[in-house]
């Protein structure tokens, strides 16, 4: 029976990773798009014993023009080590990417066992739905996505180890001082994971039914981990002048996290927006309320506080993993990857209600049903993938065409640099660089391009205007307006000696008075 049970759990852990790992083939060798050029570059350039220093200070520099107030030691140490293999060579950032996110299906598996209390099969049914969410391809398929992916192994396998704990089943301390471990590296990692001291308290209370008393016995098991809460906040304060970024608080940013929600309760779901809001709040309430029915059914059987569960990795686990979007300010799949891991618990849950129930037509319902959404998740997750990879292929394909120009064009030339954002928002100049370029082209060439693509939004006026001013000083020397088709990447030029008045047209630039128009100045140029 033992080797039995052993031989059913290395099936459900290869099957698994099979389904983290094979909707993402395709991107394997995917090239660099958007930040993963700034990010890749500063990181490949670190030396080897800087590791310490990034607990002590903001992860990126100010590369992206501020110093953003993120204290990420353990992303940018991945970064570091993948760069060992090559820092121009995509493969290894791609395969750590997928490894991690096979290792949070694993804890997914773990959780749902040995938290929720489901069978294996249910078990293994909510870690593959998990593994082929459509909203994990952003931060999976792309290289800078890791950013979500390693926070949330630390903070699942924290939890993870707190659990274990609790429930008595090791007579040491070892899984509590692994717990406080893992949370150490998670709130290193990002600043979301602050919320694992509620996730905790409410574990206790909601899904254990433990009581609140007003006692050390009570209160020690939280300590440690507020503690730890409490310095990280403080080291923030005295960092970047904030604790959480509440100085974004404001009315029109609670409005829009609002609806950010709603979206991205559709989009965990159902793969995408189906529903304009309150859509995605209606729909997570009402599967809620319909789990939390099936689970409180006597006939759902072996189901250890089944309803308690549902209320916790439902309304609870949501609510804490999406908290952070009030203070985010922009909206991304990627913020969503931990709130996710409450939706596969709960349709394990209701797997395994349903699969328990002693008329066998409800086993093939189950089975049909679960098959139906595999086959839906997997359809829109390889969608997903696929517009990834067309944004690597015409990314690749731009360095190459930039490079080409710029070594090939008179020197002290003015390119202007059309490509397009969903393959090179924040690309430039860090694009037109090693390791990415033989050369620096920015030494060779005068690059600008419209906002979206530059790396330095605040500083990004001032510079294309002394950029232009500088090249119009230069009477002989030419203007080049590159643009790439978003789909295909097909490539066009045109030069001032084609069109003349290019480059009256570029003279024009230096008219705009506001960022605004110097950009759709140059966008209208572009067209």
């Amino acid at each position: 029976m033992r080797f039995q049970s052993a031989t059913k759990r290395l099936h459900a852990v290869l099957a698994i990773c099979l389904a983290a790992s094979l909707p993402y083939v395709s991107s394997a060798c995917n090239y660099f798009v958007n930040d993963d050029f700034g990010v890749v570059q500063l990181f490949s350039q670190k030396p080897p014993l800087y590791f310490p220093r990034w607990f002590v200070t903001s992860w990126m520099d100010d590369v992206w023009g501020v110093t953003l107030d993120e204290i990420r030691p353990f992303p940018a140490v991945s970064y570091q080590l993948t760069a060992i293999w090559g820092a121009t060579s995509p493969l290894a950032n791609h395969v750590t990417n997928i490894a991690f996110h096979a290792a949070n299906a694993l804890l997914v598996l773990a959780i749902a066992r040995a938290v929720a209390g489901l069978s294996l099969l249910a078990s293994t049914f909510a870690a593959l739905v998990f593994a082929i969410l459509p909203l994990h391809a952003e931060s999976v398929a792309w290289i800078t996505g890791r950013v979500d992916t390693i926070p949330a192994l630390f903070f699942l396998g924290s939890f993870l180890a707190y659990v274990h704990w609790r429930r008595g089943d090791a007579k040491s301390t070892r899984l509590y001082l692994c717990s406080i471990v893992l949370f150490f590296c998670a709130l290193f990692s990002k600043q979301t994971t602050i919320v694992m001291v509620a996730t905790l308290f409410l574990y206790d209370l909601v899904a254990e039914r433990r009581p609140i008393r007003a006692s050390w016995s009570w209160l020690a098991p939280y300590v440690p981990f507020a503690a730890f809460t409490v310095a990280y906040l403080l080291l923030r304060y005295v960092l970047f002048g904030e604790v959480a970024r509440e100085g974004q608080l404001t009315a029109d940013g609670l409005g829009l996290s609002r609806i950010f929600v709603g979206k991205h309760f559709q989009r965990m779901f159902f793969g995408g927006e189906v529903a304009r809001y309150p859509g995605g709040y209606i729909a997570a309430l009402l599967a809620t309320a319909s789990v939390w029915f099936l689970t409180r059914s006597s006939r759902a059987a072996n189901l250890r506080h089944g309803p308690a569960m549902v209320l916790y990795f439902g309304p609870c686990w949501w609510l804490l993993g999406l908290a952070p979007l009030v203070v985010v300010g922009y909206e991304s799949t990627r913020h969503v990857y931990l709130a996710s891991v409450g939706w596969a618990i709960i349709l394990g849950l209701a797997f395994h209600a349903i699969w328990h129930r002693r008329h066998a037509g409800f086993r093939y319902a189950t089975l049909v049903a679960s098959a139906g959404l595999f086959v839906f998740y997997t359809v829109r997750l390889q969608a997903e993938v696929a517009e990834w990879n067309v944004r690597a292929l015409v990314s690749q394909k731009v360095v190459a065409d930039l490079e080409r120009e710029a070594l090939s064009t008179p020197e002290g030339s003015l390119l202007m640099v059309g490509a397009p954002p969903q393959s090179w928002e924040w690309a430039l100049p860090f694009a037109a660089q090693p390791p990415f370029t033989r050369a620096d082209l920015t030494e060779r060439v005068s690059i600008v391009s419209p906002v979206l693509l530059d790396c330095c939004r605040q500083q990004w006026m001032e510079r294309t205007r002394r950029i232009v001013q500088t090249w119009s000083q230069r009477k002989s020397a030419p203007a080049m307006a590159l643009r790439w088709d978003a789909r295909t990447g097909a490539y066009s030029r045109l030069t001032d000696r084609e069109d003349p008045a290019l480059r009256s047209q570029v003279m024009a630039l230096l008219e705009a008075d506001t960022s605004e128009a110097l950009d759709q100045a140059m966008l209208t140029i572009l067209r």
